[in-house]
């Protein structure tokens, strides 16, 4: 197969597999005609790319259409991590990985490191189990990539806090905007200014909701004010929304009300599937029966809006429901628990819970788990450790191991992780790399509102074309539906023009940060892992630290990426590893 190798020049020149090695490619965007390298375009260039370099590509997999937010709903992206996890094992031995990728090199081919997630703390676990298991990835447009190991691997870490961050100020400025939507009254102002003949006039909700619409509604839609853009026509540009009301077509209102009837009976959900045939199967019901909007109350943003809608059942019959699922959950969660699982492992006070494993038994590692020895008066104070689950549940005749003091060890892994990793001979190219990376995202998001901006004018051109039509042949049906075709596409246009505005980057932020700047950061990054939100301290550690092994009076700390002189693995002091006695 052959290309024209239109994207080439837009990708890294390099290739850090041999010729000959086998790959995959995986591929996401989040939808909409306006992606700059929609998920069609990132196959090509992969594709052009494996050929320029003799790279074998095995398959390709591709999410059209799905936010990085989250796994969920990306079928392609676990169906591959599935297919290499069978493939691939795991091998936790420095030497014999890098043997393995010597002898046998597979790759993961991915536009940018941020298709694989947004997410810092879940693509951080997809990226690690990738590469422990001797799988390189390679991004096509590296962020930066200096040479160095150790720096690189920080910039990644850094990048996907950005990511992740990127995504939570879209989020919220999407969220603040529907909220006010979702909020919005009959006696508003501006929307009777617009709708001025509105059937009502006391207060009301306009029942405007977002999204896909539960079952038993349909979308109305409203006129809600103008939008005033730059460079569009006087008086801004109509803007409409959904609001949601009763569907009574087909009986579909009756028969969901029929559904919540029979459920309050005692029915099961098959015969009430069989009654209404509201779903394709009972698992339908399960979103239906927990969602308090029947009840004529929304909850949305975490925040309950009361007679939003018409109601069609009672509070009394809704909250009678949500028992009756509360009591058959309780009797689901008596079965056993993953020991990895463990309420008192995963929700522990203690700043190292969930990475702390003992390896006293020879090619074994086991969970350890955070516990108290409680003050008791005039005898001794409270001592905090950490225990061997192997040890505590076999009752000590499996494992040797003693306790281990929380204090000495979470001190000696924090103060390892300040003198190896956050130094800031480590963190002043990342500083200046991050400067570089704005600035590169500012050319790339102002290159796609560009290219946002035509299409707008395109469809904008065609919507007057059409009301022209209608002005000159008459009303017809076909012409109404392209017309609300064109206009929803409108609408989501200006919307994502929106948002990547939102995005730019004011020229004044692009100073290069100052060495006591750095020195700042590292400071607070210390602060916050001494401080009283222990939450917040296992989320910052946890992006730097995999996981610590303790054996007998020494331990070692595994980072998420390479240390350059110390290799993966850092040995701290004796000392801040000592078993303390039983008091």
């Amino acid at each position: 197969m052959t290309t024209d190798n239109r994207y080439l020049h837009l990708v890294r020149q390099d290739c850090p597999l041999r010729p000959g090695t086998h790959v995959v490619v995986y591929c996401r965007d989040s939808g909409g005609e306006e992606q700059d390298r929609s998920v069609a375009q990132q196959i090509e260039t992969a594709r052009e790319y494996c050929q320029h370099h003799a790279l074998i590509l095995e398959r390709v997999y591709a999410d059209e259409s799905r936010s990085g937010a989250t796994v969920e709903k990306r079928n392609q992206l676990q169906e591959m991590l599935t297919n290499l996890n069978l493939r691939f094992r795991q091998i936790r031995n420095l030497n014999k990985r890098q043997e393995q990728m010597d002898r046998h090199p597979f790759g993961v081919v991915v536009w940018k490191s941020n298709r694989l997630g947004r997410d810092s703390i879940e693509t951080t676990f997809i990226k690690a189990d990738l590469r422990i298991r001797g799988i390189t990835i390679v991004n096509l447009v590296p962020s930066l990539e200096t040479g160095d190991a150790k720096i690189d691997a920080l910039f990644e870490v850094v990048q996907q806090y950005q990511d992740e961050k990127l995504l939570e100020e879209i989020s919220d400025g999407a969220r603040r905007g529907l909220a006010d939507l979702v909020g919005l009254r009959d006696n508003d102002p501006l929307f009777r200014l617009h709708n001025p003949d509105w059937p009502t006039n006391d207060g009301r909700y306009l029942s405007i909701l977002p999204g896909t619409l539960p079952i038993g509604f349909r979308a109305e839609q409203v006129l809600v004010g103008l939008r005033e853009r730059k460079g569009r026509k006087q008086g801004g540009e109509k803007h409409y929304v959904q609001r949601m009301v009763p569907n009574r077509d087909q009986s579909l209102w009756e028969r969901c009300q029929l559904a919540w009837k029979m459920r309050s009976e005692g029915a099961g959900i098959k015969k009430i599937l069989h009654a209404t045939r509201l779903f394709k199967s009972v698992s339908g019901f399960d979103h239906f029966f927990g969602n308090r909007i029947y009840t004529g109350d929304l909850e949305y943003g975490g925040k309950i809006y009361e007679n939003f809608v018409e109601p069609m059942i009672s509070r009394e019959c809704f909250e009678d429901e949500q028992k009756r699922r509360a009591a058959r959950a309780a009797k689901l969660q008596q079965r056993k628990s993953d020991p990895m699982l463990e309420p008192r492992r995963v929700n522990s006070r203690h700043l190292l819970t969930g990475l702390v494993y003992c390896g006293a038994v020879e090619n074994e590692e086991h969970p350890m788990q955070a516990d108290t020895v409680p003050e008791r008066q005039g005898k001794r104070s409270r001592w905090d450790f950490y225990i061997c689950s192997h040890k505590k549940n076999k009752r000590g005749t499996s494992c040797d191991a003693r306790r281990v003091g929380a204090s000495a060890l979470d001190q000696a892994v924090i103060e390892s992780l300040m003198t190896d990793v956050l130094t800031l001979e480590n963190l002043r190219p990342l500083a200046d790399a991050i400067a570089t990376s704005l600035a590169e995202r500012n050319e790339e998001v102002s290159e796609r509102i560009v290219a946002l901006q035509g299409r707008l004018d395109e469809v904008q051109k065609a919507i007057r074309q059409l009301v022209d039509g209608v002005e000159k042949i008459g009303f017809s049906s076909s012409l109404q539906t392209r017309l609300q075709e064109r206009e929803q596409e409108e609408r989501q246009l200006i919307a994502d023009l929106v948002n990547l505005e939102d995005l730019l980057v004011r020229p004044k932020d692009l100073t290069l940060i100052s060495d006591q700047h750095i020195r700042e950061w590292i400071e607070s990054i210390r602060t916050e892992l001494h401080g009283e939100d222990i939450s917040l301290s296992q989320q910052a550690i946890g992006q730097f630290v995999s996981k610590i092994v303790v054996n007998g009076k020494e331990g070692v700390i595994y980072y998420t990426f390479p240390l350059s002189h110390l290799s993966r693995i850092h040995s701290v002091a004796p000392t801040g590893f000592e078993p303390v006695s039983s008091p």
